[in-house]
């Protein structure tokens, strides 16, 4: 049986949260959706352990620090990449906690991202290669975001 990575990405912008599904779903990896903090929560107090987690900051119901804050309490948290279009003053806040192995600033390249995360889960197993977006192309997916932005 093959292992791969499980990832939780929180994010409440539905168009945002899919495509970082999408990619990290057709690179291999195994992952979940949250919307919300509270949906995160669940999610993270469900009894199913996540390798890595993505975490936008700004969320319907709070934001992403209040989310790795609560990491810090758990023996062994999953290592967090904090991607978000936030001030510097709060990347740098993200930053400074000890969950926060990485931080993007959105927008970000689906590349770029899949290098970052690979360098988070490379020790779990190889992940397939896989050339993004196979869907819909980079053009579609753009005008996608900005039409619901």
């Amino acid at each position: 049986m093959e292992i791969r990575a499980a990832i939780l990405v929180v994010d409440d912008d539905p168009l945002v949260q899919m495509n970082y599904l999408d990619i990290l779903s057709e690179a291999g990896f195994d992952v979940t959706g949250a919307g919300s903090l509270a949906q995160a929560r669940r999610e993270l107090a469900g009894g199913r352990r996540f390798d890595l987690l993505v975490c936008d900051h700004d969320l319907g119901d709070g934001k992403g620090l209040d989310l790795v804050v609560q990491l810090t309490s758990l023996s062994n948290p999953p290592p967090v990449i904090y991607l978000s279009a936030a001030l510097p003053d709060v990347l740098a806040q993200a930053a400074a906690l000890a969950p926060v192995k990485k931080v993007l600033s959105k927008p970000v390249e689906p590349a770029y991202l899949l290098d970052v995360v690979r360098q988070f889960t490379a020790e779990l197993a190889p992940v397939p290669e896989s050339s993004y977006p196979s869907v819909i192309s980079r053009e579609e997916r753009n005008l996608l975001l900005r039409i619901f932005n």
